[in-house]
C-alpha cells in the first residue's frame, strides 16, 4: 500500500512516450493505444471492481465524459484486483477477468469503454501498476498528464480544459493523495463488502487504521458516500486526540 502513494522512479513521466501496444476491449475487440488516441487525446484510467478509489472516482469520470467526451477519448483499463475477496478473487484466466470488467461496467453504468489488460499486466506495468492512476496521452503516445488518483478531480479537469482550449497543461504530474483518499474512504465499506469477506479481513490485518476508517465511514449512511470519509476521519482523529490527552493526564 505504501508503494501506491507515489509513482515509482522507473515510471514513464510526462513528455516521455509510452509504447504502442495492442489492447483488448471488454467485448473482445483488439486495437492499439495510438489508434485510440489518433483523433483526440486518450485518457487512460486504471481500476478494478474491488478498488474503493476506482469506485469513488466513477461519478467524476462519467461527468468528465459527459462534459468533454467530444474533446477527449476516455477508457478504464481493468487491471489486477486491488482487494480481491471471495466474490471477486484475483482472476487466473482472461475470461474471468473480462467478466469482472463487465460487472464493473454494468453495475456502475460507465459511459465510456473498458479495456481488459492481459493476466500478466503488460499495459498496467507500462502505467506503473498503480490501482487507480490517470495517464493522458496524444496520438504519438506522449504523456501529457499523470495523476496518481482518478479522484484528483481538480488536476484532471484543469488538464482537460487546457486540452480543449489548445493551451499547454500547467501541472503535468500530480501525486495528490489526501482528498482522493478521503473521498474513497466513503466508498470503502460497500466496495470491500461486494468483493467478499476475505477482502475486509486482509485490510484489517494489513492496515488496521484504514479498516477502522472504513467501518466508521459506513456508519454515516445519512450522508453522501463522497463525504462519509471526511466525517469518519474527523471522528477518528478526535477519538485518538482525546485518548492521548487522557493518557497524558494520568502522569
Amino acid at each position: 500500500m505504501m508503494g501506491d502513494m507515489r509513482f515509482s522512479r522507473s515510471a514513464y513521466r510526462p513528455a516521455q512516450t509510452i509504447p504502442n501496444i495492442k489492447v483488448t476491449t471488454d467485448k473482445g475487440g483488439i486495437t492499439t493505444l495510438y489508434e485510440m488516441a489518433k483523433d483526440k487525446p486518450l485518457l487512460l484510467v486504471t481500476g478494478s471492481i474491488t478498488c474503493p478509489m476506482t469506485i469513488s472516482s466513477l461519478p467524476l469520470l462519467n461527468g468528465l465524459q459527459a462534459n468533454w467526451g467530444d474533446r477527449i477519448n476516455m477508457v478504464l483499463v481493468y487491471v489486477r484486483e486491488a482487494h480481491p475477496g471471495d466474490h471477486y478473487p484475483q482472476p487466473h484466466d482472461i475470461d474471468k477477468k473480462r467478466r469482472h470488467a463487465q460487472d464493473l461496467k454494468e453495475k456502475y453504468v460507465l459511459d465510456f469503454p473498458v479495456l481488459v489488460d492481459e493476466l500478466n499486466g503488460p499495459l498496467h506495468k507500462i502505467l506503473d501498476v498503480k490501482p487507480n492512476s490517470v495517464h493522458l496521452i496524444d496520438a504519438e503516445g506522449n504523456i501529457l498528464l499523470q495523476s496518481l488518483w482518478a479522484g484528483d478531480a481538480k488536476t484532471i479537469q484543469n488538464a482537460v480544459e487546457h486540452i480543449a482550449n489548445h493551451s499547454p497543461i500547467k501541472h503535468k504530474l500530480s501525486e495528490v493523495m489526501f482528498l482522493p483518499f478521503i473521498r474513497g474512504a466513503g466508498f470503502m465499506h460497500d466496495t470491500l463488502t461486494l468483493a467478499g469477506k476475505r477482502s475486509y479481513q486482509e485490510l484489517l490485518y494489513g492496515a488496521p487504521p484504514i479498516w477502522m476508517l472504513s467501518r466508521l465511514a459506513a456508519l454515516f449512511t445519512f450522508m453522501p458516500r463522497q463525504k462519509r470519509g471526511g466525517m469518519a476521519a474527523v471522528l477518528l482523529i478526535s477519538v485518538f486526540s482525546l485518548a492521548i490527552y487522557g493518557f497524558q493526564g494520568l502522569f
